[in-house]
């Protein structure tokens, strides 16, 4: 289960960084996502729902492998970040009252946890209010129970019954789906079939639960004595091998799960309230967003299973891939996720730029548009410069009233250089062979940018 414990502001130096940093805790025994009675009545209801469908399957007709489990949550085609879900508990492998250990001799658990808790991340309850994470089967099977309608946004201890769906797969075993949101459980009958990655339903937080999350259970028979361990590992005492097609997903996942850029601070309110994204892809110069320095935007990088030690590389490029700026950040905890954001100058001529994130060697990065209010950069008062015809044919005379070494730089709309050429006069033409439309140029010399504005080319 996934609870925001901890939200902080801190100012970093002279850059006006600022982090934040949001530390999510795993339930407790006195805060199962099942309890003992919920567990009793689910039992109760597959079985007699088993019988009364005709759905029991003969001992002869299981197969003796287990079956091949998908991972059971995908991203709604509205997502787009690089990543959207961390692992707030395993399986409890420890027996004894008190204790517990995961499948890899780790403690990312809890007393008595039957499940795999896979939390939805970052901006776990934006992500629900816009079904952006799908609960989806993990193998193909039967619908022996489900049940909907119930509150979708708790936030901690509570008797309520959640959304669910419970599937029997052809060998008998079953998988439960357990807190999705409400109204969203598929509209099949108990007794309808699903094949493997077939949507079930989206992440909620109904039932016992203390934020968005999917607790996903297996069992390899009709009771819950009979629970797996999806994962295999050295502490795994319930199962042997793994029960995921392929190569099982590792302990912990370090990577970079999102980059993005902000108009000013992500605003994050206690559980249930929506997060507020304060996120763009477009800025206009001159820029001034709330609580920041003329001109500055935050920069914001998520990772998962953040590790001591590991540094991210961060970067703004420029339209032609260059570096505008960098910097770097250097983890000094383990923590299972974290939300980092710094004030950072936006570049000012006008053009896509990237904002780009390294972490364990994974990456994540996003675009951003700078414009002006006339699509021209302001030019700098000693500066003579002039170009004409504009429009034209694609055939410009620029006088820049500079001697020495000069580049001249013309991107299209997407920021894409599609023209570069070196001048030492300070008369002089460029021909553009490029199709009808808007471009933007940029004049500079070594040591100075002097102009940059808009072409439009008429054919």
């Amino acid at each position: 289960m996934n609870k925001l414990t901890t939200f902080f502001i801190a100012l970093l130096g002279f850059n006006f960084s600022i982090a934040a940093q949001s530390q999510i805790s795993g339930n407790e025994a006195q805060h199962p996502c099942i309890t003992a009675i919920e567990y009793a009545l689910m039992e109760k209801r597959c079985n007699e729902n088993v019988i009364t469908y005709g759905l029991a399957i003969e001992t002869s007709s299981k197969r003796a492998l287990q079956i091949a489990l998908a991972w059971p949550l995908k991203a709604a085609a509205a997502l787009k970040d690089c990543h959207f879900y961390h692992i707030s508990a395993y399986v409890d492998q420890d027996a004894a009252s008190g204790a517990f250990k995961d499948f890899n001799c780790g403690t990312n658990s809890y007393d008595g946890h039957g499940g795999t808790d896979i939390s939805i991340w970052p901006y776990n309850f934006y992500k629900m209010d816009n079904d952006l994470v799908e609960v989806i089967a993990a193998a193909g099977g039967t619908i022996i129970d489900k049940h909907d309608g119930e509150t979708d946004k708790n936030c901690g201890t509570n008797a309520l019954t959640a959304n669910y769906v419970v599937i029997q797969h052809g060998d008998g075993s079953r998988a439960m789906y357990w807190h999705m949101k409400k109204n969203s459980v598929t509209s099949k009958a108990i007794g309808a079939t699903v094949v493997t990655g077939e949507k079930l339903g989206v992440v909620g937080s109904s039932g016992n639960s203390s934020g968005p999350h999917l607790h996903f259970e297996v069992w390899s028979g009709s009771t819950s004595a009979t629970r797996v361990d999806p994962f295999a590992g050295t502490c795994n005492k319930l199962n042997a091998n793994s029960w995921w097609w392929g190569t099982q997903p590792g302990a912990k996942e370090t990577q970079v799960m999102k980059a993005s850029v902000h108009t000013t601070d992500i605003v994050v309110p206690a559980c249930p309230g929506t997060e507020v994204l304060n996120e763009s892809t477009s800025y206009n110069i001159p820029f001034q967003g709330a609580g920041l320095s003329p001109g500055y935007a935050k920069f914001y990088m998520f990772l998962r299973d953040e590790t001591n030690g590991l540094t991210a590389d961060l970067s703004i490029l420029n339209p032609d891939n260059s570096v505008n700026q960098s910097w770097t950040y250097t983890s000094t905890v383990d923590r299972k996720t974290l939300m980092w954001g710094f004030s950072k100058k936006l570049p000012t001529v006008p053009g896509k730029y990237v904002f780009k994130a390294v972490y364990n060697g994974t990456t994540c990065s996003t675009a951003f548009d700078i414009t002006t209010t006339s699509g021209v950069v302001p030019l700098l008062e000693d500066s003579k410069i002039n170009i004409y015809p504009n429009p034209s044919n694609g055939e410009f005379v620029v006088e820049t009233g500079v001697e020495g070494k000069q580049v001249v730089e013309v991107y299209n709309l997407l920021g894409e250089l599609v023209f570069i050429s070196e001048f030492t006069t300070s008369r002089f033409n460029i021909n553009l062979e490029v199709p009808e439309g808007i471009y933007f140029y940029k004049i500079r010399t070594e040591k100075m940018e002097l102009k940059t504005g808009k072409l439009t080319v008429l054919r």
